[in-house]
Formats: C-alpha cells, structure tokens, sequence
C-alpha cells in the first residue's frame, strides 16, 4: 500500500486529537498493524516508537504521512505538542523538562511514565474514541466539560497508557482499540467517574476558564497568555520549595482549608508530581494568582515567602511580574 501516492483509506485527525492518536487511526482504517505500516515507511532503522512523538515529531515522519493520507502537513504538525509554543513554554527543546508538558519517559517502545492521561467520559461519548492533546497538559487534572478527574494508569492493572500498542505482539485481528488497556484488557470508557474538589467557586471558575480557554487557537479572553502560565508555573514551585521548608504551602492550605502535601525528598517539577499532588499545588499557584499583589504581599509579611524565592531561576519572567515583586526586596518595608 506505500507505494500508491494516496493510502486507500485517510482519515484526517479530530479536534485537539494527538498525532500518536492518529496515527493508529490511519493503520487501522487500512487494515494493517501499526508496526507494520511504520516498518513499511520508515524501515527498522527509524521507528517512531522508541521517541516521544507527539513532543518531538521529525519532519520526516510528518512528511510522509502527509503524502501517503492527502493531509496539509501543517494540520498533521497541530496533533503534535509543539503547537503549546508562546501559549504555555517560549521555546522547543528536544530534551529535558517541558514546561506544563507532562513526560511520558519512553524506554524503548515502552513508557515508564504516567503522562499519558484520559477521560472516561469522554472516551465513552465519542462517536470515534481517540486521545486528546490537552491530556498530555500537566495543568489538566480533570476534564472540564464533564467535571470528573483524568486517568493517568490504566485502573485495572495500573500499568502507564499506552494507547499506540493495541496491536503491539498480536495478530490485528486479536488487536485491541485504543480505548482497551493493552496489558490486561480494561476498558477505559468503564473506569470508575471520579469527582473532583475545589476550595471555592473562585478557584474553580478560575481553573475552568483557563483549561477551556487552552482549546482554542488563541487566547480570546486576553488573559491566559504566554505570561499568567509563566507565572502560574512559578507559583506552584513556589509553593512546594525544599529552600522554603514549604512554608508558602502551609500560608496557601490554611487559606484554603487544604491539607499539607508533603515536601518531596528530590526537588520535582510541577510536571513530576502525581496527579492527586499536582491538583492540590495547581489550587494554590490559582489562588495566589487569582489576587497577585495583595495575596503575595500577605505571605511576604507573614514570612511564609522570600524575595529571593520570587524570582529564583525565572529567566523569562514577564515584566509586569518582576513590577509587582520588587517592592518585596525591601525586607525594611
């Protein structure tokens, strides 16, 4: 079937669905194993498996699936993470941490990472079941269209999501969807509807907001720019900071009437933490950047936050930000 220009069947990608997604989509419309299609373009020497490639296409791969589905390269490019540049990190990087990206940590063709996330309900309503982009966002926790909490393991086996190895190992007729668990068989659409806690109707409306405003193309309320999730990421540093003996934290849960979450022996990333974990430290960086000034100024002078803190390791920090904080450099103020 490679060496027709067009492959018979080619389905285009949904909305905000994942390259990865996709691409399952596309072998199984045509009738053959995923690691046979990839076999067949790529040969054995570059597998797209053995990569994160809904963070780091190569343009090859892009290319070539433009060519054998009919579908503009640069819609193909948009199931890929790299289209979160100037809304959610600044600049692409082929290795390291992410900002807001959750790492799946690939191991061969395996993940050893849960980053991989999904919803339940959203998996069980759609006409065709596919993977989304906004999954792979550490600032979803939860789905905000049907308010429940995202998987990030399978619930059966606890295994991490592995959508693309359906038929991984297995004859295609024995091949499972990607809405199966591939290790033990569970269906996601089933998984228990988790309810999801929030401190207030302020920190709610305020969460909603920003994850629905991350499924458009650009940001049409004006707010949730390059600049609120730079801040918003330091904050939640800020808030679990070994330096700090999680004294911010403690400022921000007595606020809330949260419990205390405790201080990680290694120094994690927002985007290292468990779910549960990245949830609660997600409530206070909203809460604190609900109502900046007054609230930063507040746990300056209760002493649960240093100056120094602010601003540590903030290279981009907008410039209305470093505004606001410097009055705090002043400890005789």
């Amino acid at each position: 079937m490679t060496y027709g220009r067009i492959w018979p069947a080619h389905p285009k990608p949904l909305p905000d669905e994942l390259l990865s997604s996709w691409i399952v989509r596309v072998a199984q419309a045509n009738g053959i194993k995923l690691q046979t299609l990839c076999w067949m373009l790529f040969g054995n020497e570059r597998s797209p498996w053995n990569r994160d490639i809904d963070r780091s296409a190569p343009p090859w791969l892009l290319q070539a699936l433009s060519k054998h589905t009919g579908t503009n390269y640069w819609d193909i490019f948009h199931t890929t993470l790299a289209t979160y540049r100037t809304r959610l990190y600044s600049r692409r990087q082929s290795s390291g941490q992410l900002r807001w990206i959750l790492p799946v940590n690939n191991y061969g063709m395996r993940h050893t990472g849960f980053g991989q996330q999904f919803c339940p309900e959203c998996l069980a309503t759609d006409v065709i079941p596919y993977f989304r982009k906004q999954w792979r966002v550490a600032l979803f926790t939860y789905c905000p269209h049907h308010q429940v909490q995202l998987w990030n393991a399978c619930p059966a086996c606890g295994v991490p999501i592995m959508h693309y190895r359906g038929d991984f190992g297995r004859e295609l007729k024995d091949a499972r969807p990607m809405y199966v668990c591939h290790a033990c068989r569970f269906d996601f659409r089933e998984a228990e509807e988790r309810e999801v806690l929030f401190p207030s109707e302020e920190v709610h409306n305020l969460f909603d907001a920003m994850l629905l405003s991350l499924e458009k193309a650009t940001d049409q309320a004006g707010l949730f720019d390059l600049g609120f999730f730079a801040v918003l990421h330091q904050l939640c540093l800020m808030v679990e900071a070994r330096p700090n003996h999680g004294k911010l934290q403690h400022f921000v849960a007595a606020q809330l009437g949260l419990p205390v979450l405790p201080i990680p022996i290694k120094r994690l990333t927002v985007e290292q933490h468990s779910q549960t974990e990245r949830h609660q430290v997600l409530l206070c960086g909203l809460w604190l950047i609900g109502n900046l000034a007054p609230r930063l100024q507040d746990a300056w002078l209760s002493k649960t936050v240093r100056y120094n803190l602010m601003l540590k390791d903030f290279e981009d920090a907008p410039e209305w930000y470093r505004l606001l904080v410097r009055p705090f450099s002043n400890w005789r103020t």
